[in-house]
C-alpha cells in the first residue's frame, strides 16, 4: 500500500503540473461530455471521504463541501433525484483548481499517514460500522485493504480519465 499510495501521488503531482500549463478556463470544461479536470479532482475528495474518511477513521461528518459523488449513484446534476445536501456536499459549488487542490493535498497525506504507520494486521482489520449517511450500509463491513483498494482503483481510474482528456484540451504542437 505504501508503494502504490507513492506511485499515486507522484502520477497526480506530475498531472497536476501539465494541467497548469492550460488556461483555468480548460480545466473546468468537460470532454466528451465527461467531468472537467477539476471535477475529476472533486470526485476523487468524494471518494476518499467515504472510503478513508468515514470507512477506515470511522468519522460520521466524512465529507467535504466540494466533493462530487459518482452522478451515476447519488447525483451530481442539479435535476437529480437524490439530494446529497444532507452529507454537507455542494455540487453546484464553484471552486477553482487552487480550492480544489488545497483540500486534495489534505486528502493524500491523511491517506500518506495511514499506511506509513501500519504495521502487520492493519490491513485485515475490519473497518467499524458507520451509521453515517453516504457509504456502505452498516452491515456491510469491510477491510481497511478493502477500503484502501478501492481508493486507490479510483484514483487510477481517474488519472487516466483526467490524461485522456488534458491531451485533448492541450494545443496541437
Amino acid at each position: 500500500m505504501r508503494g502504490a499510495w507513492s506511485i499515486i501521488e507522484a502520477t497526480w503531482a506530475e498531472t497536476v503540473l501539465r494541467a497548469r500549463r492550460l488556461d483555468e478556463v480548460l480545466l473546468h470544461q468537460r470532454v466528451n461530455d465527461e467531468w472537467s479536470f477539476v471535477e475529476t479532482l472533486r470526485h476523487l475528495i468524494f471518494a476518499h471521504d467515504r472510503w478513508v474518511r468515514r470507512t477506515i477513521l470511522g468519522d460520521t461528518a466524512p465529507f467535504h463541501r466540494l466533493g462530487l459523488p459518482p452522478d451515476n449513484k447519488v447525483g451530481v446534476r442539479p435535476d437529480a433525484a437524490v439530494d446529497v445536501s444532507a452529507l454537507g456536499v455542494d455540487v453546484l459549488a464553484e471552486a477553482t483548481l487552487d480550492d480544489v487542490l488545497t483540500v486534495r493535498k489534505e486528502r493524500t497525506r491523511e491517506v500518506r499517514t495511514i499506511v506509513s504507520g501500519f504495521v502487520n494486521d492493519d490491513l485485515s482489520r475490519v473497518c467499524a460500522p458507520n451509521p453515517a449517511l453516504g457509504g456502505l450500509p452498516p452491515s456491510r463491513q469491510v477491510s481497511v485493504q478493502v477500503a484502501l483498494d478501492v481508493l486507490i482503483r479510483e484514483e487510477w481510474l481517474h488519472h487516466e480519465f483526467a490524461t485522456r482528456d488534458l491531451a485533448s484540451l492541450e494545443p496541437a504542437h
